[in-house]
């Protein structure tokens, strides 16, 4: 499925070396950046450090345990708040659908879990640049696709695709493009744009490194604002795991 969900695309990748295509459209660009589950692998573990600093430089920082799963060809993904201790225990879990992805949160204060649905998907995700939106798996059938020119980004090569919304798609963003690399189509940058096309924040690819099979994946990643301020996201440990199904049901959440 293809999705706006940048983080998860891009967390971590399969290494597939393969030489350039110019003739590739922007659609099978795109189709090949994010045909791999959220992980690398079919099951696995993160721990993340989260980094936030608003336009007037007050910084929060956070620690997050990340489960994925592919389950019957459907990614799953529990994300569990580890530190600080205010927010210690708070969970989400996104579920892809084959229709509109389920988002569900777990609030330990009040021992509640609660979807989060509609207009709340476009809210921010603990306070971040990230929205639920941005994380959650979302269908782009309804996108135009345009191959521009390819660039660099310092040395290496990159395709470069435009994917405009349509009129009455369901997103918060009018247009999306995104830089892939050409040696094994890893998501190098991201830039959002509104519905008007101004840019509202852009997705940097910091880091890459890989696992002890060989795989590759993004270590660090920052989403910059245009009105300032950041979220930077960096993967402590890494581990691939075998997860049970149950772990990945809102009935699940906070036990």
């Amino acid at each position: 499925m293809k999705t706006w969900a940048v983080f998860l695309l891009v967390l971590l990748a399969s290494p597939l070396s393969v030489a350039a295509e110019p003739e590739l459209t922007g659609e099978q660009i795109v189709d090949r950046a994010v045909d791999r589950n959220a992980m690398g692998f079919q099951a696995g573990q993160a721990q993340l450090s989260f980094v936030i600093e608003d336009s007037k430089k007050e910084r929060r920082e956070r620690r997050l345990d990340v489960k994925s799963k592919k389950i019957g060809g459907l990614g799953r993904t529990l994300v569990t708040l580890l530190a600080p201790a205010e927010v210690k225990g708070q969970a989400f879990l996104f579920a892809e659908q084959t229709g509109e992805d389920d988002v569900w949160m777990f609030l330990p204060a009040f021992k509640v879990t609660r979807r989060i649905e509609g207009g709340q998907k476009d809210g921010a995700f603990l306070g971040s640049h990230f929205t639920y939106a941005d994380l959650e798996s979302r269908d782009l059938k309804e996108g135009v696709y345009a191959r521009l020119p390819d660039e660099k980004i310092g040395k290496t090569e990159v395709y470069v695709v435009d994917v405009t919304s349509k009129p009455k798609a369901e997103s918060s963003y009018g247009k999306v493009t995104i830089w892939v690399r050409k040696s094994d189509f890893i998501p190098m940058r991201v830039r959002f744009f509104g519905k008007d096309l101004k840019v509202v924040k852009t997705l940097f690819i910091e880091k890459l490194d890989k696992t002890e099979s060989g795989q590759t994946y993004a270590k660090q990643l920052t989403l910059r604002a245009e009105g300032g301020g950041f979220s930077t996201m960096t993967i402590e440990a890494l581990s691939e795991a075998e997860l049970d199904d149950a772990l990945f049901s809102k009935d699940q959440l906070g036990k």
